[in-house]
């Protein structure tokens, strides 16, 4: 006998755990993508319980259900298309009151409800007392108490989902409001009766008539009939007159009286003054001159934590599949009698591609770890608030600045990181000024072009470099803000959640559950093109000559773009096209291009065994240098940077085809244009949008031309050609 499907959807406010509870219930069943159609963030599980499969969907955390934000809409159309069996509802036990009014308002959607009172433990502290005995009778709903974040109460969350799916009409019931109100609604319901019945069979009656009086009437997909639109309209008139104020205000007010009633009955708060942890440290960290050190340092450690400790395990990653696996499938295909162009394939083309997707995950690891650690404490909310009024120059709030600073390390898990941000326009343009960040890889390429032409002035033109990268971002989301999000901004409304010491157990679960989203999501996209790439360098099969293969014959065709800038040969041209793909390839195409020829190298054959061991003993020296990186961050371990031999006939071949000024202008276009392709889907796939990934596209190119373009004919004028 197959097992039931109960049908769960997950609500409740912004910060009282609703994500830290779906975690626990779910943990690595958890499945994290994208609401269709919308960059608002879906999460959704399959969990096998009792001879169950409950499903689990994760709403969007939302204070109220209108229509005001895309997140509410997104709650609404579900509850009411979708038709969840039940829905847990997710309150924080520390604040009742506020957290009561969507509870409220999920109760008029007539679904049945387990409210989970999450952390039970800090109301206790706090000396609250919550009778859920009569808050389950008030609010006809099974009531358990839980600390998600240490894992209690997840067994009777579940037990409580089968029982109320078991007993659905014991757990639904509506809330009485004002008599002169109720009869109303009984007036509006025996019209829609008599006119047009099918709209009470499609959705839930109570919602439907507030719905209707209130004029929100978005998620109904039939014609209303208009003879009911006209007596919805001469009620809340008449309600209006009758109560002298409008009618959403009225009804929030019925609903809070609602909510106020039951909040006596139930909660009981101790009289004895508590040392607030809370109040002491926002002090501190909100203050007006301490504040904005104290969050760059915190900043500093993000930053410094996440490429110092994980870059151990990128070079591991990096080596073993290069110096390894490659040659262990290289060999391997050989032996049996491949051609060359297969082995090429198979090792550049699938296994690099496969590659270059696994070197980002020990970056987004450890920072969504340290990410967590920082959200879970509550200090991230406190960093948006701090930097509110800087962001808002250019249309956004505090949150946007966090993952444009992680965008100086790499593009990549700072546009993953713009998932923080709830509002759509926000998460878009923040999304757009990223790229502009200079990453670290770009980094490579600068070191390699002022050591050549600028040696005097090395760190002037880095510093030059980045700061330009911020000024563009600047600039450009000013005009996008003036001409394309020419609506109003949302107000930034943040509540500040209490200090918390998040578990290890959730710092991990919720590292890995959104890395294992980008390994799952991003690894095919990134191994197609990187398939691609090596097509349009090895063919026709056997070309010798880089300008001969397809990759030359394109890079000539485009070169011409360049001619405006300063570096209009193809050579230049083709390392632009590498360095989608990733923006350090751009040297090591340089190499290749500049060699005259394309070399296909034969990889130095070694055992299985021998390959092992090198692996293993690769990953125990990782793990020695992130300890050592990890001290040295505090400055009790000193690490000696290894000096990189440069390749003299490469340096050779490039002064000889550039100036200063056109390796300046160079230099320019490498920061601001198209950035690497994992960039470019990491946007394609946080912001659902084709159309919004290739804007930044064409926003980057158009920039970095322009940008290189002044830059170059100004010293023309000043330096000369």
């Amino acid at each position: 006998m197959a097992d039931k499907v109960i049908k769960v959807a997950v609500a409740g406010n912004p910060n009282t755990g609703k994500t830290t509870l779906i975690n626990a219930l779910a943990g690595t069943h958890l499945h994290v993508g994208n609401w269709p159609g919308v960059t608002v963030e879906k999460k959704e599980a399959i969990i096998d319980y009792k001879g169950y499969k409950i499903h689990l969907i994760d709403l969007p955390g939302t204070y109220s259900l209108s229509n005001d934000v895309a997140e509410e809409k997104i709650a609404i159309d579900f509850l009411v298309k979708e038709k969840p069996d039940l829905v847990i509802d997710v309150v924080d036990a520390t604040n009742l009151e506020r957290n009561l009014y969507l509870t409220i308002q999920l109760a008029e959607l007539d679904l049945p409800l387990v409210i989970a009172l999450n952390m039970w433990d800090e109301a206790q502290e706090k000396g609250i007392r919550i009778d859920t005995e009569k808050l389950e009778k008030l609010l006809c709903s099974k009531v358990v108490t839980t600390t998600a974040i240490k894992g209690e109460g997840i067994p009777e969350i579940l037990e409580g989902i089968i029982e109320v799916y078991k007993n659905k009409d014991r757990f639904k019931c509506y809330l009485h409001l004002e008599d002169q109100l109720e009869e109303e609604l009984r007036i509006l319901k025996e019209c829609i009766k008599t006119i047009q019945p099918l709209l009470l069979d499609i959705y839930p009656e109570r919602f439907l008539l507030l719905s209707l009086i209130e004029g929100n009437t978005f998620f109904i997909d039939l014609p209303i009939d208009s003879r009911i639109l006209s007596q919805a309209e001469s009620i809340r008139k008449k309600l209006e007159k009758l109560y002298h104020r409008d009618i959403s205000t009225l009804l929030v007010e019925e609903r809070y009286s609602i909510i106020i009633s039951i909040y006596e009955q139930c909660v009981k708060k101790s009289s004895e003054e508590k040392f607030d942890l809370t109040l002491f440290l926002d002090k501190i960290f909100l203050h007006r001159i301490l504040g904005f050190p104290i969050f760059f340092f915190f900043m500093w450690l993000l930053f410094k934590f996440t490429f110092e400790l994980s870059a151990p395990y990128v070079d591991w990653l990096d080596t073993s599949l290069s110096e390894v696996v490659a040659p262990l499938v290289y060999h391997f295909l050989a032996d049996i009698g491949t051609s060359p162009w297969l082995r090429s394939l198979i090792t550049e083309g699938i296994i690099g591609g496969v590659g270059f997707v696994l070197v980002f995950v020990p970056v987004l690891f450890f920072l969504y770890i340290f990410m967590a650690i920082l959200e879970g404490s509550g200090y991230m909310a406190r960093a948006a608030f701090l930097m509110d009024r800087v962001m808002a120059v250019f249309g956004l709030s505090g949150k946007s600045f966090i993952p444009m600073l992680i965008g100086f390390g790499c593009n990549v898990p700072a546009v993953y990181a713009t998932r923080t941000l709830e509002n759509p326009k926000e998460k878009i343009l923040t999304a757009l000024m990223i790229p502009f960040m200079s990453c670290g890889a770009r980094l490579t390429v600068y070191a390699f072009f002022v050591t050549i032409f600028f040696t005097e002035y090395q760190t002037a033109v880095i510093l030059f470099l980045y700061i330009l990268g911020i000024i563009v971002a600047a600039v450009v989301a000013v005009l996008m803000q003036k001409f394309v999000f020419k609506s109003e901004s949302i107000p930034f409304i943040l509540e500040l959640p209490p200090y918390r010491f998040p578990t290890f157990r959730f710092i991990l679960r919720n590292a890995w559950i959104k890395t294992k989203a980008f390994l799952y999501e991003a690894g095919t996209f990134i191994l197609a093109t990187s398939i691609i790439i090596w097509f349009l360098l090895h063919f026709p099969i056997g070309v010798k000559k880089p300008e001969d293969s397809l990759f030359g014959k394109i890079s000539q065709s485009i070169a011409p773009v360049f001619y405006p800038l300063g570096f209009g040969n193809w050579e230049a041209a083709g390392s632009l096209i590498s360095g989608f793909v990733a923006k350090e390839v751009v040297l090591s195409t340089m190499g290749n291009i500049y060699s005259g020829e394309i070399v296909e190298e034969q990889p130095e054959k070694l055992s299985a065994v021998e390959g092992l061991k090198q692996i293993g003993s690769g990953f125990i020296t990782a793990n020695i240098d992130v300890a050592k990186n990890f001290l040295s961050i505090f400055g009790l371990f000193h690490t000696e940077d290894e000096e990189e031999e440069e390749d003299s006939s490469l340096m050779k071949a490039v002064r000889d085809s550039f100036t200063p000024l056109t390796a300046l202008s160079f230099l320019v276009f490498l920061l601001l244009y198209t950035p690497c392709m994992a960039t470019v889907f990491a946007i394609r796939q946080e912001l659902n949008s084709w159309k919004w990934t290739g804007v930044s596209i064409l926003i980057s190119f158009i920039s970095a031309w322009i940008v290189a373009f002044i830059v170059y004919n100004i010293g023309k004028i000043f330096l000369g050609g």
